[in-house]
Parts: C-alpha cells; sequence; structure tokens
C-alpha cells in the first residue's frame, strides 16, 4: 500500500496514521467490517456473490481491489497481497493456495 501511494504522490506519514495503519486495522479486525466478513466468508467457500449476499450491504473491496490493482499495473508496483485478494475475490482462487503462495516468496524488506 505505502509503495503505491508514495507512487502516486502521497506522504509516507499518512500511512502510519489513523487514516492509513488505523483504518486497515480495523478493517482486518472488526467483526463489524464488511470487508472482514467477506473475506472470511471467501475462505470458507463461499463464492463472492453468496459473500455479498450474506452481509447484505455494499462490500468496498469487492471492487476496490480491481481499481488497486490497475493503478498498481499502471505504476508499475509490486502489490502481491492485493494480486493474491484479486485472485480469489474475481477468478475463484483457493485462498489457501494463495496464501500459501504469499509465503513462498522470497524475504525481503517490504
Amino acid at each position: 500500500m505505502q509503495r503505491l501511494g508514495l507512487s502516486l504522490g502521497a506522504e509516507l506519514e499518512t500511512f502510519s496514521g489513523l487514516a492509513g495503519l488505523g483504518d486497515l486495522l480495523l478493517t482486518c479486525t472488526d467483526n463489524q467490517s464488511r470487508n472482514r466478513r467477506a473475506g472470511l466468508a471467501l475462505a470458507k467457500g463461499l463464492s463472492r456473490e453468496q459473500a455479498q449476499a450474506d452481509i447484505g450491504q455494499v462490500v468496498e473491496g469487492i471492487r476496490s481491489v480491481i481499481e488497486v490493482r490497475a493503478m498498481a499495473a499502471r505504476e508499475q508496483v509490486e502489490m502481491p497481497i492485493t494480486e493474491q485478494v484479486y485472485q480469489i475475490v474475481h477468478r475463484g482462487a483457493d485462498p489457501l493456495a494463495a496464501v500459501q503462495s504469499l509465503l513462498a516468496r522470497q524475504s525481503r524488506a517490504e
């Protein structure tokens, strides 16, 4: 996220404040988060459509991952987590295989 934001002119400090890290933590951990609930549903094997229907509200990440992936491609910024989320949500990739793919990557500073 930082690499993409910086390539688009964002300030590094934005990512460590409430608008960056705070929002990310809340989205990932709060049971009220539609994105978190959608992710848990996908991990259980539900389709994107089933997850969205069960939540009954707009799940922003379902559409925004398309745009973030496209921006990353335009900016030539590698975003492996975004790529795997896209593959799960929009291509039906297996979530476990996606996690294994991420964990198999060579370690480096990110």
